[in-house]
């Protein structure tokens, strides 16, 4: 049986990464090795549908195909630990993975997941009027379409011994809360004279290319990604508008822009040293780096009224943002009673920075421009980390694997905010400007259990479950067949 420090697990292309910034940043951008809860606690799966998302394609040599199914009574993420704030589920879909081992040492790999949450609903009059419009997307009628799927596939080549690429895109993979789908669209054609439709758009598109190099025992990976954050309202078609005016149709053709419409970059560079001293394997430092590159805001489009002159609205807000930790781990693993018993831990550390400036609101209706600084605010957060996994693998016999482990994590997140209002002429008020200070802690402890089934060296079947509170309905779960060939 492999040792664990030579398998750096992955949880699923489904699973929520429990990484240096498990509670306040949440991205799930699947970098190329995995948390240290998952190597130390032997992951839920222990097959090479795993190393095809990690490093590890350089231990890949057999073709092999995989599928699984993730299922979950809990509303935090499968495959996570404690829950990570703000980061959305991933229960009840599928994932699939194969590897084609090529000739001169070449490997090729795909994995991917799907989770299928879209829906359609129209109610109509005997007119065929849609009926009881209303912008809320969690309630209105008159959704005709939403898709709320996630999306995700990595593709990996491994070139020889020393250099492997990676692509990544994901769908709806970044972890926010949203109140609305991803992408949805509502009709409002009623006998006043409305008929228009509202496209809602909050999906999140990820692309990332990363290259890993290994010498010895050693390892280095730089993934880069870019990020389409979409956060907008776009209203197309004949408005009805009747209250406190003389009643008219307009042609409404708008963009609202929200906080969040943005495109991000990062660079997530990571290094394994293999260095071997008592029971510990090797150190792995790493930083994950994300920048805010733009920051759309206001409205953006034209509205024109029966027999009126066209108005077009232009708006722009500037934001600043920037998001990162640097981290440290060390494996540490134990052989006992002739290797039938494997014990890991490792304990990881990281400190993260996350600082975010808004200001410069420009906004433009027609030829009346309204350009200036309305209102300042700072937001720094300065967030040290830290965890401890606890695992062990028990082989009993060749055909039969049980794998359990725990993990402890601990956090602390001191935030900065700085708020300067704006004077009715746009400029700033330094004299009411005011600075607030906020100390959080937050501690969480997750449990494991898997087991595999080794079919000879050709066919694995792998189930586990994991809890992040001592309780049923915060149980996920699991399961997934192997077959290797050629």
């Amino acid at each position: 049986m492999l040792k664990v420090f030579n398998k750096i697990k992955f949880v699923l292309l489904g699973c929520i990464l429990i990484s240096a910034y498990v509670f306040a940043q949440g991205n799930d951008t699947f970098t190329l090795d995995n948390s240290a809860v998952k190597r130390a606690t032997a992951g839920q799966f222990d097959t090479d549908s795993d190393r095809v998302k990690s490093k590890d394609i350089f231990d890949l040599q057999r073709s092999f195909f995989s599928a699984g199914y993730l299922g979950g009574t809990s509303l935090s993420p499968n495959g996570g630990g404690t829950e990570d704030l703000g980061v959305a589920p991933f229960n009840n879909g599928v994932q699939g993975a194969f590897g084609i081992a090529l000739p001169n040492n070449m490997y090729l790999g795909f994995a991917a997941r799907y989770k299928f949450d879209d829906s359609a609903n129209m109610m109509t009059d005997k007119n065929g009027n849609v009926t009881a419009f209303s912008t809320n997307s969690a309630t209105s009628i008159s959704k005709l379409w939403a898709i709320n799927s996630q999306v995700a596939l990595r593709a990996a080549f491994r070139i020889n011994d020393m250099a492997a690429i990676h692509y990544y895109f994901g769908l709806n993979d970044d972890g926010a809360t949203r109140t609305s789908p991803a992408y949805a669209i509502y009709q409002n054609k009623t006998a006043n004279g409305d008929d228009y439709k509202m496209y809602i758009n909050n999906a999140v598109w990820t692309h990332e290319i990363a290259a890993s190099i290994k010498f010895g025992e050693h390892k280095l990976t730089i993934p880069v990604g870019i990020v389409f954050h979409a956060n907008n309202t776009h209203t197309k078609g004949k408005q009805y508008v009747g209250a406190g005016v003389p009643p008219y149709k307009q042609d409404t053709d708008l963009t609202t822009y929200k906080a969040e419409d943005y495109i991000s970059l990062y660079l997530n560079p990571e290094f394994n040293l293999g260095v071997t001293a008592g029971p510990m394997t090797g150190i792995t430092v790493g930083a994950n780096l994300a920048f805010g590159v733009n920051n759309n805001f206001g409205q953006n489009g034209t509205l024109k009224p029966e027999n009126g002159t066209e108005i077009k609205y232009e708006g722009k807000q500037g934001k600043d943002r920037f998001k990162g930790d640097i981290y440290v781990s060390f494996p540490l693993y134990w052989s006992l009673a002739n290797d039938q018993v494997q014990l890991a831990m490792e304990p990881k550390l990281s400190l993260g920075l996350s600082v975010t400036n808004t200001g410069n609101d420009s906004q433009k209706a027609g030829n009346t421009p309204s350009t200036g600084l309305a209102a300042y605010k700072s937001e720094v957060q300065f967030i040290p980390y830290a965890e401890l996994p606890i695992g062990t693998t028990w082989q009993p016999v060749e055909w039969w694997q049980l794998r359990a482990g725990t993990a402890l994590m601990i956090q602390a997140t001191t935030k900065w905010t700085t708020s300067v209002p704006a004077k009715a002429d746009g400029s700033l008020d330094e004299t009411l400007k005011t600075v607030n200070t906020l100390l959080t802690t937050e501690a969480g402890i997750a449990g494991f259990f898997g087991m595999g089934f080794m079919v000879g060296e050709d066919f694995d079947i792998d189930l586990y479950a994991e809890v992040n509170s001592l309780s049923v309905n915060n149980l996920n779960f699991g399961g997934q067949l192997t077959y290797r060939f050629n």
